[in-house]
């Protein structure tokens, strides 16, 4: 047989090798890992206020601040505590603040209201586009209010174990090193990296990764998008 003929057999023999989904190699794993958390970016929660009007509505804004006058160091040093994500969001131009005034109920078992001063947070125009609202697990609808930030990109998968059979189904667990891509601005904010420390971790220019990937009839996917 020409020696042409057979040299593009041979090749023809390791492309298909290659592109086979189910065949466990750090490419498939890659590819598996990277789907996912490409769609999965870390995010920053809305913190939520510290007090509320007493005819509460389901509006998710605004989140109030009580800024009653106080004269306890332990009391002042709490609420700056309570008040600094807000703050640092606020200075990083995701959401802005005024000051208002709502009523309140006067006690636990009173029905009466008054009126106390309070530090009003909404989201700016630069917050609404960064806002992601998908419904967590936990089912709170507050939990799901969160500013997230970056593209996952996986780099490299260093390595992989040997695919076992684990409950019914073929996976792999793997480490593997990633970094976040298309940044916004506001993640460099220096307040809200004092008030938010997972953004100092997040935005390395390398972090390190570990997933399991499951074999389908698909090929290899991410333990969080196979079901299981």
């Amino acid at each position: 047989m020409n020696r042409y003929i057979l040299l593009a057999l041979g090749s023809a023999v390791l492309l298909s090798g290659c592109s086979d989904p189910k065949k466990a190699s750090k490419g498939n794993f890659q590819a598996a890992i990277g789907h996912w958390i490409e769609k999965n970016p870390p995010c920053l929660r809305v913190p939520e206020g510290t007090i509320k009007p007493a005819k509460d509505s389901d509006a998710e804004y605004p989140r109030y601040v009580d800024a009653s006058p106080l004269t306890a160091k332990f009391a002042i040093v709490n609420r700056e505590r309570q008040e600094a994500p807000f703050a640092a969001l606020a200075d990083a131009g995701l959401m802005t603040v005024r000051d208002a005034r709502i009523s309140i109920k006067a006690g636990f078992f009173d029905n009466t209201e008054k009126e106390v001063p309070v530090h009003a947070y909404e989201l700016s125009a630069e917050g609404k586009k960064a806002i992601a609202t998908t419904p967590e697990a936990s089912g709170l609808k507050s939990m799901s209010q969160r500013f997230c930030y970056g593209t996952p990109t996986v780099d490299e998968v260093v390595q992989f174990t040997e695919p076992a059979e684990m409950m019914g189904v073929k996976l792999s667990q793997v480490s593997y090193r990633h970094h976040l891509e298309n940044l916004p601005a506001w993640t460099q904010n220096a307040k809200l990296r004092a008030a938010y420390p997972q953004l100092e971790r997040d935005t390395a220019k390398s972090l390190d990764g570990k997933a399991a990937v499951v074999l389908t009839n698909e090929g290899w996917v991410h333990e969080k998008e196979s079901g299981l």
